[in-house]
């Protein structure tokens, strides 16, 4: 089917051209991070919210590797990404009502690991809702998302400890050290006033081994947070410092071996605040980011 009409000027075509894809670029961004309009009175998002708008966008990982990406690419990486506050104020709609949020980013690639700050402008963005012609929904632009700075290393620990870096991708043994069952002795540095989150997998392989971490600073455990049904994996630190972990084994001590004879393996990750993106799993087929680089 045909219809008639004057040919489009240059200038119409362009100008057209350029509002479907600006229609096509606010059809992303509400699909993908669809909010309500609940906090137009300035409350903070909460985690989930804020993670969305960060789906599958690191720039800046070139950079937390520079100059040593060249050789790190095409390795397997573990990464964390999250916000240093447990939440993020952001003010109202556009731009110029929008924040300026820090954040951290950690790359593990064998037995070296990338710890970075970064920081990224968010603001709100509104779009027709589903509801009738009169409703809306608002969604998170996150824009200009850049790197700070890399974090040296920190200071050595004392021995039988190891020092570990935030969101940095760990792997350990579930063999028992002691009668208690203690099968990781870690050292991490964190903030005062922030929610703790550390993340314990296990192997998919072979019988079930229990696991706990426990987090103390000075031999005292700072509060637990409730999650839902989940108690003991969030902590909230009352002052900053170099704080021990613990992982045990809740089994018997003398628990044995998986089939085979092979000892199971688990991994260990530590940040706080709110989560963007972050992957730290056992290796598999699939995905193994503790092969060592050669130099």
């Amino acid at each position: 089917m045909k219809i008639k009409g004057s040919p489009l000027r240059p200038l119409e075509y362009f100008l057209l051209v350029v509002g479907g894809l600006g229609w096509t670029w606010g059809l992303i961004l509400i699909l993908g991070t669809v909010l309500t309009l609940e906090h137009d009175d300035g409350a903070p998002y909460t985690v989930g919210q804020l993670g969305m708008a960060f789906a599958g966008t690191k720039p800046v990982d070139r950079e937390l590797l520079s100059p040593s990406g060249a050789r790190l690419q095409g390795h397997g990486t573990c990464s964390d990404m999250w916000f240093d506050e447990d939440a993020v104020l952001i003010r109202g709609i556009g731009p110029m009502n929008g924040s300026n949020a820090p954040a951290w980013l950690t790359l593990t690639v064998g037995s070296q690991v990338f710890v970075g700050r970064v920081t990224v402008d968010l603001w709100n963005g509104v779009g027709a809702g589903t509801g009738g012609l009169d409703s809306s929904s608002n969604f998170i632009v996150a824009n200009n998302l850049r790197f700070v700075e890399r974090v040296p290393p920190p200071r050595p620990g004392p021995p039988g400890w190891r020092v570990i870096r935030p969101g940095e991708c760990v792997l350990g043994s579930t063999e028992p050290l002691n009668a208690s069952g203690v099968i990781g002795r870690f050292l991490i540095d964190l903030p005062a006033h922030r929610t703790i989150n550390i993340g314990l997998l296990g192997e998919l392989v072979g019988d079930f081994v229990p696991l706990v971490a426990d987090l103390a600073l000075d031999g005292k455990s700072p509060p637990t947070v409730f999650e839902g049904e989940f108690k003991g994996d969030h902590y909230r630190t009352e002052r900053d410092g170099r704080y021990q972990l613990t992982v045990r084994r809740t089994d018997a001590p003398d628990a044995g071996r998986v089939t085979g004879g092979r000892w199971r393996r688990y991994t260990l990750d530590v940040d706080w605040g709110a989560p963007i993106t972050g992957q730290c799993s056992p290796p598999h087929d699939h995905s193994n980011c503790f092969m060592e680089v050669q130099p």
